[in-house]
């Protein structure tokens, strides 16, 4: 009995959390404040991942922005904004096969952006380590599809052992304020979920961060293994277990849907809100001004390009959709 009326506090408290937070949100959409800009470096990459929302692959796209262009547009951004309030993620693609990466976060770094990352890990070596630390990253995200031949197979190529060893680089180096682990759960690894933590935990992370195929991009193909109603449940049950029992590593589900009430506050530290177009921008390889990266693509959704609108003014004046 005691433990229902604990419960159903907590349940009355959630909705007025969430009431205030819907007040809230009215009044950042006639203020927004851009605190992450996401920056796609390139949509080439060194596998062909089936549950990839970008289609990315082995091909340079023709139209990709320039070292002059992209560097052109931190610069605009730094004059517009204040640098150093926002988070500039460097996402792909694989970040790491754009040959300027690191030229151009030096230039970024220098503006006064704090940056991070989301690679796959295969082509991290301590000299590429080292570039991350000269040119101040602060995250780094790894992606991690599960066991062995779980993560082998989505990647469509033998990595494992590759990625467990730029992992163990990054966490090695002891400099960067957060090594993260995402994870991508669907019908083939979430049967491991408890010996996937494991392997998470002895890699020494900071973190590890769940999230659920997407049916958006090349991840269409795999409707068969998206997730059910009841593997939601248990997912979010698992993280929630994880979060109060096994705190010793921070588990986390990725940011992109409301969990319901029953979940809410409960696998993340906190509530959900949407951030496209009030916290979030990308910047797409082609210079295309977007929402959040985990938005399908969609022409009607694209707010400017680059190079031929300033992006503060799009900030302030496009976005409605969203």
């Amino acid at each position: 009995m005691l433990r229902q009326d604990r419960r159903n506090k907590i349940m009355r408290n959630k909705k007025a959390d969430m009431t205030a937070l819907s007040k809230y949100v009215d009044a950042l959409y006639k203020k927004p404040k851009l605190l992450w800009l996401l920056w796609e470096a390139t949509t080439r990459c060194n596998f062909s991942c089936l549950h990839c929302g970008s289609n990315c692959g082995a091909d340079e796209p023709a139209d990709i922005l320039t070292y002059d262009e992209i560097c052109e547009f931190l610069d605009q951004i730094a004059d517009d904004f204040k640098p150093g309030e926002i988070m500039f993620c460097v996402t792909g693609g694989e970040p790491l096969m754009r040959d300027d990466l690191f030229d151009v976060m030096s230039r970024a770094s220098a503006l006064g952006f704090h940056w991070g990352m989301t690679t796959n890990g295969v082509l991290l070596t301590k000299k590429i380590v080292q570039k991350m630390l000269d040119t101040n990253c602060k995250t780094v995200s790894v992606s991690l599809d599960g066991l062995k031949d779980q993560h082998n197979k989505m990647r469509g190529g033998d990595c494992f052992e590759q990625t467990l060893a730029g992992i163990k680089l990054l966490v090695q180096a002891e400099k960067f304020a957060e090594v993260q682990i995402t994870t991508v759960i669907h019908k083939g690894n979430i049967h491991e979920l408890n010996d996937i933590y494991g392997l998470v935990k002895s890699l020494g992370v900071d973190s590890w961060r769940l999230t659920n195929v997407e049916p958006i991009g090349r991840a269409h193909r795999m409707s068969a293994d998206f997730l059910t109603a009841d593997d939601f449940c248990k997912l979010f049950d698992f993280i929630r277990d994880c979060r109060q029992n096994r705190p010793v590593l921070p588990v986390l589900f990725g940011c992109s849907h409301y969990v319901t009430e029953e979940f809410e506050k409960e696998i993340r530290d906190y509530y959900f809100i949407c951030g496209s177009g009030t916290y979030v921008a990308s910047i797409l390889c082609n210079g295309d001004i977007y929402g959040c990266l985990d938005i399908e693509r969609k022409y009607g959704l694209v707010q400017g390009n680059i190079r031929k609108d300033r992006f503060s003014d799009v900030w302030k004046n496009g976005f409605w959709q969203f």
